[in-house]
């Protein structure tokens, strides 16, 4: 059947080659962001820091994919440090949000605060801004709202190499952090600055208003 789909509609291009590459997918590719979500956030006001723990976001949902585990590997050697470890679980697999609340409670005591709660969109917002490192282990396209927001923000971002979306932020020329290699070292100031205008640039509301005009 999909083989006979005429069109994709997807902005990471590296998701349309897939659908190639497993399912003989010989649609014409469209470019579109799709969701108001993916949009840089011009409105976020970040709140100056007003102490020295550095809050790490881990993961977007409770799915297995996140890799919640494989996290906890690399934040291993930096328990003993002044972090705290933010850990949504707020959708997704039961088992798994269990599972993982139980192990990053072990691992690192009070410095793990998993979510279990919906937030209102401002509110996580707010949050959002709040952190200074995000990791997402992810081992397919996920959580691209979370990732484009916190880059936006000017957040140093992790995600492994081999998944579509590092692909896709290379291209634009937006610097991400590869999984493999983390630390929790503060980042170049002037990449995440450039980071935040190439986000601006690229996932605006023009873009897409445009990307919708094309389509329809």
């Amino acid at each position: 059947m999909i083989k006979r789909i005429g069109h994709i509609i997807t902005y990471i291009r590296g998701d349309y080659e897939l659908a190639q590459r497993w399912y003989g997918a010989q649609a014409k590719h469209h470019e579109c962001f799709m969701y108001l979500s993916n949009l840089y956030r011009e409105h976020i006001a970040l709140k100056p820091k007003s102490d020295a723990t550095t809050r790490i976001l881990i993961g977007n949902s409770a799915s297995p994919t996140n890799n919640h585990f494989a996290i906890f590997e690399k934040l291993e050697p930096y328990k003993q440090q002044n972090i705290e470890i933010y850990c949504p679980l707020s959708y997704g697999c039961k088992k798994t949000a269990k599972n993982v609340a139980e192990e990053g409670k072990k691992r690192f005591g009070e410095k793990f605060i998993p979510i279990f709660e919906f937030m209102p969109l401002d509110k996580y917002l707010e949050f959002l801004g709040e952190m200074d490192i995000a990791v997402f282990a992810h081992t397919r396209q996920q959580g691209m709202g979370n990732s484009i927001t916190l880059i936006g923000l000017g957040k140093k971002v992790y995600m492994r190499n081999d998944v579509v979306q590092w692909k896709l932020f290379e291209d634009i020329g937006v610097k991400v952090f590869d999984f493999e290699n983390f630390d929790i070292c503060p980042a170049d100031q002037e990449a995440l600055v450039q980071n935040k205008e190439k986000v601006k640039e690229y996932f605006s509301e023009e873009n897409l208003k445009r990307q919708y005009q094309t389509i329809f």
